[in-house]
């Protein structure tokens, strides 16, 4: 009972002994922020609405980013899908051309098998991260140059690789682009002319390899909404142009990941060009057909032995027609 009474006075007499200075504390705080409460209270409230404006101006950006990117959509989702890859502040960079942006927009968004898509991503950012770059000025001093950009990196300054050179280099860094500072050597398709046009069947395949693709008169695309493809043959055209699905099908070793924009009839699509050689067979048909989305050109066309009479199909000549092509050459003077 002692004990307990001891430890009561001590109790009191340390509450005595403090509370004086808790008091004067507490007075002290009052005052200060009554002092200072023409301050404190507008800028707590400052931001508060700073912190909702925020998020509103956040979500008003992300929303009015994905309505820009639904232009670039194929099937639905992807604009979604492409924010998802990237940050919320997502900005294009102000210098990119708008194809480049559709082609970044394709690889990033690209649905596929894991390393597709890993491949497709690759692309996208390099694209990206040149113009970053470009727009920030950092490439000042180095017009003439073609840059190498790999990993969001950059790992060349230099001159425009030929098809051999940029295929080895490909091989090693998948994903890899050059694009040139001086953005009027941006690679462009050849114009093409529509002279004669005829309808035909093709194969194409890799040298010593068997996997071949092939687009018949009235081929459709199971992986593009069952479109309709006709391929033409078409002797004005300055290159061959087949569909995406004959990449698709051999894979994507031998293509350049760069895309270029197609001129003349075949405006706006884009374009990827092949770097190593690809073997293409052609099969006659009389019945003719307006282009639409694959024409073989006079790249392979000025390979072949052909005959054309006004009003008539392109023949395209074979063993079979030696004997009658001797007959003719041997009357000519």
């Amino acid at each position: 009972m002692l004990n307990v009474t001891k430890n009561l006075l001590k109790i009191l007499c340390l509450f005595f002994l403090f509370f004086p200075f808790v008091l004067l504390a507490y007075l002290f705080i009052i005052c200060i922020l009554y002092v200072l409460s023409p301050i404190l209270i507008p800028s707590v409230g400052l931001f508060v609405l700073a912190k909702v404006m925020g998020t509103f101006e956040t979500d008003q950006t992300e929303h009015e980013m994905l309505q820009t990117l639904l232009k670039y959509e194929k099937v639905p989702g992807q604009a979604q899908r492409f924010l998802a890859r990237m940050s919320k502040n997502f900005r294009w960079p102000h210098s990119m051309p708008e194809y480049l942006r559709r082609s970044a927009f394709n690889n990033i968004t690209k649905v596929g098998s894991k390393s597709d898509e890993e491949l497709g991503l690759e692309v996208g950012l390099n694209l990206l991260f040149f113009y970053k770059v470009f727009d920030k000025g950092e490439f000042t001093g180095c017009k003439n140059d073609w840059v190498t950009v790999y990993n969001q990196s950059i790992i060349e300054y230099g001159k425009m690789y030929d098809d051999d050179k940029l295929s080895c280099i490909l091989k090693t860094m998948r994903g890899a682009v050059q694009i040139p500072v001086n953005q009027e050597n941006l690679p462009r398709c050849p114009l093409a002319r529509m002279v004669t046009v005829q309808r035909v069947n093709v194969h194409v395949k890799r040298p010593n390899e068997r996997l071949i693709a092939q687009i018949t008169y009235d081929f459709r695309d199971t992986k593009c909404n069952n479109k309709l493809y006709t391929c033409v043959l078409n002797t004005g055209a300055p290159e061959t142009v087949l569909p995406y699905y004959i990449k698709e099908t051999l894979g994507d070793v031998g293509w350049n990941h760069y895309e270029r924009m197609a001129t003349g009839y075949g405006y706006p699509a884009l374009m990827t060009g092949a770097l190593d050689a690809f073997m293409v067979s052609i099969g006659d048909d009389n019945n003719c057909n307006q282009v639409e989305d694959a024409l073989v050109g006079n790249d392979v066309t000025d390979q072949l032995a052909y005959l054309h009479k006004p009003v008539s199909p392109v023949k395209f000549l074979d063993v079979g027609d030696e004997a009658r092509l001797t007959t003719f050459v041997g009357t000519c003077s």
